[in-house]
């Protein structure tokens, strides 16, 4: 699997999420601009561990078929 590109080696700077803010249309005032880019860089981090899960013999979501679950109540007698 290819490493990310945000992993923790390459990391983004603040300069780098500033340009990307500006390439997609988005305001991005300089006061939030450290914020944003240590919310980024955590984000990737936390992604980071499913980007390592071995998902290739995983079947997609829609061909899970979830069997009805049957609950036993007690009886009660009158």
């Amino acid at each position: 699997m290819p490493p990310s590109p945000l992993s923790p080696a390459l990391a983004l700077a603040p300069e780098d999420v500033a340009r990307l803010a500006r390439r997609a249309g988005l305001p991005l005032p300089e006061d939030r601009l450290a914020g944003v880019t240590a919310t980024v860089n955590a984000i990737d981090s936390v992604l980071s561990t499913l980007r390592t899960l071995p998902l290739g013999d995983t079947p997609p979501a829609p061909v899970f078929t979830a069997a009805p679950r049957t609950t036993h109540l007690p009886r009660t007698t009158s």
